[in-house]
């Protein structure tokens, strides 16, 4: 499929029968990773003027090896500069794809689906964007039926199953194509069953 993630282009490629992929958004890693890096410098200027002024008040390198605002600022400084650089490579190295097809949603890596996280339109109930929590922000869920509920139990599934976010398509954005294609193919694949 080409680079059009439109809600028609989506709605046609579903109709003809082939899947689409939403890969994660590279960009957005890179934008924490950036975001970070800043962060990180802002802190290392602070222990940098933390430890001039407390060597230029008492002298004492005791002093500072005692003080918390030193190591919070070293453990941010460590998070930052360090651990974030780290989770973006192996996040950029192991990004995966939202798979939508006429037969359900899965996740796939590497152009290869993931068959332990194949939903099934059959097994959604319906798709809802709303929020999880009172005072969280909006999630985009999959609602599933009761059979489904019961017969993924074993997997740790709860009733809603959170489609998690950082794809090229937002999930305001991709609440809409998720909406078209289980309305549009639940009850192709139950006549399937």
């Amino acid at each position: 499929m080409s680079e059009d993630l439109s809600h028609a282009a989506i709605m046609r490629q579903l109709d003809l029968g082939g899947p689409v992929l939403i890969p994660t958004s590279a960009r957005r890693i890179v934008r924490a990773a950036i975001v970070m890096f800043i962060l990180g410098v802002g802190l290392l200027a602070v222990l940098v003027l933390l430890i001039d002024s407390t060597l230029s008040q008492s002298g004492s390198w005791i002093g500072l090896a005692v003080n918390l605002r030193v190591w919070a600022l070293v453990a941010g400084i460590i998070g930052c500069l360090i651990l974030a650089p780290i989770g973006v490579f192996v996040r950029l190295r192991r990004r995966v794809s939202l798979v939508i097809s006429p037969d359900g949603i899965s996740l796939a890596r590497r152009g290869r689906i993931l068959p332990e996280h194949l939903l099934a339109w059959h097994d959604v109930e319906e798709v809802v964007y709303e929020r999880a929590t009172t005072r969280g922000p909006k999630a985009l869920a999959c609602l599933l039926t009761e059979e489904a509920t019961r017969r993924l139990r074993g997997r740790g599934l709860k009733p809603r199953l959170l489609i998690r976010g950082g794809f090229v398509l937002s999930p305001r954005r991709l609440h809409p194509v998720l909406a078209a294609a289980h309305a549009r193919f639940s009850a192709h694949s139950h006549g399937r069953r």
